[in-house]
């Protein structure tokens, strides 16, 4: 890069530093015609596969409404980030009923803890049971479980 197209850099708001490359100098540098390739991808509206090297998650309000959103970070082919936010998720948990206790008084209990959660609307949160195997161990039968839909 010449002197004279170099732009300023600061470094900790006192010094400038020239003839630094900045990230889209490196980018455009080292392309090689993945940018290209990228760009046709997108415009033929084709799968783009990448690796996430970042999950993040945040609760945003949209509408007025608040709304689950799950952030995926990756490093595209030619070298640029990406941020790929998946929204309309409805958060579950399936907790394992206890063998001692009647379904109808575990609900119960469970209905008074949600209803304690302030993140929680009331008015939108679903419990149902399901049967399934255990994630972790070996296992002949299925256990029941409460479905709880936020």
């Amino acid at each position: 890069m010449s002197t004279q197209n170099a732009q300023l850099k600061w470094y900790k708001g006192r010094k400038t530093l020239v003839e630094i490359s900045s990230h889209s100098d490196i980018i455009s540098e080292c392309d090689n015609g993945l940018t290209a390739i990228l760009q046709q991808s997108l415009s033929n509206k084709q799968p783009i596969y990448f690796m996430s090297n970042d999950v993040s998650d945040a609760t945003e309000y949209i509408k007025n409404v608040s709304t689950y959103i799950l952030h995926i970070y990756s490093t595209l082919i030619n070298r640029q980030k990406a941020r790929v936010d998946i929204t309309d998720i409805k958060p579950f948990f399936d907790i394992v009923m206890p063998n001692n206790e009647p379904l109808s008084i575990f609900k119960l209990r469970l209905v008074k803890i949600i209803s304690g959660v302030e993140k929680i609307d009331k008015l939108k949160f679903g419990i149902k049971v399901t049967h399934a195997y255990p994630i972790h161990g070996y296992h002949t039968e299925k256990k029941a479980y409460i479905h709880i839909i936020t």
